[in-house]
């Protein structure tokens, strides 16, 4: 049986990243339902049936499930991504003629953004590739074969959907008197809108629901750290353009790309119609932690708590980790 080139991979980290979403002006990720009551609203919010653990008198208890607006990880993770790729001034394909973005591979698994360091490729993901394409041929190895063997390695952030906090589930049920008296209105507000015609003037309203202000959320974000990301190839650095970006290891370039992406979504909006002021959310509450599997730690450990993402990113520039990970790791690769 025919052996195929692989990348040889070894997990040695996974840092958590959770925080407190603050939505500061109301935002809206359109469901495809449309309402029939609060004034028969044309679109409104994603929600989801949840059940919360909370705690009042120090008594836990489970809430019936609630019916909650929330923001699928595909979403923050989209936004981000697309953020990022603006910035970068990378550019951009599309396999289908519809959608375009960044990516590596395109269709019938070709290559044709071959930088080991970008970070958009290995913080986000990027279409999956067949090994096989990539072995040598009749007429020698294949050109793309070092990326493929010695720098290619899968996504690095997970993204989680985000809900209602916790806490704001337990102020609404002590606000509401019980629980079970929480609706799905509660969460939101009604948006009227009016589009004028630009000849007769006539308006053309409409009523949109939305997430209102000031409802906090929570989420997290786990991301992947792999040997090659703390061991730096010689493959690597000499066909990449962001090299000099990276001080020391590729894993804090990319965990600071990670959170400079989510920089951008504060600077601009998430969801639909932010150019008419939707969709404003700070990240705050923020605590980091490190399951460091190269030192065989048997859980994660809580590195700090920062009040934003600038008092993050900082962080992340100074941590000695990657130095600790290094250590154990890059003597035997």
């Amino acid at each position: 049986m025919r052996q195929y080139l692989s990348p040889q991979l070894r997990l040695v980290g996974i840092f958590e990243l959770r925080f407190k979403l603050v939505n500061e002006t109301g935002f809206l990720i359109r469901s495809a339902r449309a309402r029939e009551i609060m004034g028969a609203a044309d679109v409104e919010p994603m929600s989801i049936y949840k059940q919360y653990i909370i705690n009042i008198d120090n008594n836990k208890s489970y809430t019936p499930p609630i019916r909650v607006p929330y923001i699928p990880g595909s979403s923050l993770k989209g936004r981000a991504r697309s953020l990022l790729e603006l910035a970068l001034g990378l550019g951009l394909s599309t396999t289908d003629g519809k959608i375009y973005y960044h990516m590596r591979v395109g269709g019938s698994n070709q290559i044709i953004h071959d930088d080991p360091y970008c970070p958009v490729d290995n913080v986000f993901g990027s279409m999956s590739i067949q090994p096989k394409d990539y072995q040598p041929g009749e007429e020698g190895p294949h050109p793309y074969a070092w990326l493929v063997e010695k720098c290619w390695a899968p996504t690095r952030a997970i993204f989680r959907d985000v809900y209602p906090s916790g806490d704001y589930i337990k102020n609404l049920c002590m606000e509401k008197g019980d629980c079970n008296n929480i609706a799905f209105e509660d969460f939101l507000e009604e948006k009227s809108e009016n589009r004028i015609d630009r000849v007769t003037s006539a308006a053309d309203p409409r009523t949109i629901l939305r997430v209102k202000p000031d409802v906090e959320f929570e989420g997290s974000i786990s991301f992947l750290v792999f040997d090659l990301d703390v061991c730096r190839r010689r493959e690597c650095d000499e066909h990449s353009k962001f090299k000099d970006l990276i001080k020391d290891y590729p894993a804090r370039y990319y965990l600071q790309s990670l959170v400079e992406a989510l920089m951008l979504v504060e600077e601009t909006y998430i969801g639909g119609s932010g150019t008419r002021g939707y969709g404003n959310v700070k990240f705050r509450d923020i605590t980091l932690s490190l399951h460091n599997l190269a030192a065989n730690e048997p859980a994660p450990r809580e590195l700090g708590r920062f009040r934003d993402l600038r008092e993050l990113r900082d962080f992340i520039d100074k941590t000695t980790v990657f130095d600790d990970i290094k250590k154990i790791v890059c003597g035997s690769t």
